[in-house]
């Protein structure tokens, strides 16, 4: 089975070389031979530097053009070169790769279609989320949880893995403007909520902020907008994944 983990970057040049060290470790003990591609989205720090000195596989953008446009080319990428299964991951180091085997488990051993990791199924992986952070995933996933009428545990985690021949014909569609920032996983995810032919759950996963500094790049109310608005949006709009 041939599984590509894409990793979207956007000026990470002080998180970068600690990834890539987790990555490199994890691939030393990898027995699925997993691979790995950096999509460096635009960057304007020191990121593709570190990129070609650390010796990782990676594509450059001229500019951002937003996470979801680094999503869907990546899938395109793992369609295009017959992978089976694929992976995202963020870029800013607060995922560990050694959560791979968790998240690929259900697909590969109990045959479900699509995985969203979760930081709040195991007390011990949320110790670390600043308290705002926690409250309002913690609220988000209730209130949806309440529309799609499935326990949703983590609204916002962008760690996921899927099976990219059962998906690509239903993703494909959203390749357009609108769903080019983050509205790209959450519209697309609610459509997988709301699915009878796709089987998707959530597992654990371990997500680890910094003491100090920006732990994230997603802006309140401005990015939040797309994400709300996707998951809206796929519930209402009459278009089904069936």
């Amino acid at each position: 089975m041939k599984i590509l983990c894409i990793i979207p970057i956007y000026n990470e040049e002080s998180r970068l070389k600690s990834l890539i060290e987790k990555i490199l470790q994890f691939k030393k003990v990898d027995l699925r031979k997993i691979d790995f591609m950096m999509i460096n989205n635009g960057s304007n720090d020191g990121t593709k530097k570190l990129l070609k000195d650390l010796g990782l596989n990676f594509i450059t953008l001229r500019k951002n053009k937003g996470i979801g446009y680094s999503l869907l080319l990546g899938l395109k990428l793992a369609a295009r070169k017959n992978y089976d299964v694929l992976i995202h991951m963020a870029g800013n180091d607060k995922m560990t790769p050694f959560d791979i085997d968790k998240m690929i488990d259900p697909i590969i051993n109990h045959n479900f279609d699509y995985v969203c990791g979760s930081r709040f199924l195991e007390k011990k992986n949320f110790k670390t989320n600043p308290l705002f952070r926690k409250v309002s995933i913690r609220l988000m996933s209730i209130f949806f949880s309440v529309i799609f009428k499935k326990k949703i545990t983590d609204a916002t985690c962008g760690f996921r893995a899927f099976k990219v021949k059962k998906l690509i014909r239903y993703f494909n569609f959203l390749n357009k403007k609108k769903y080019y920032t983050y509205g790209y996983e959450y519209y697309s995810y609610g459509k997988i909520l709301l699915s009878k032919n796709i089987k998707s759950c959530e597992v654990s996963v371990e997500m680890n902020y910094p003491k100090s500094g920006k732990y994230s790049k997603i802006r309140p109310i401005i990015d939040w907008y797309p994400i709300i608005w996707g998951y809206i949006e796929s519930v209402y709009d009459g278009i089904s994944f069936d």
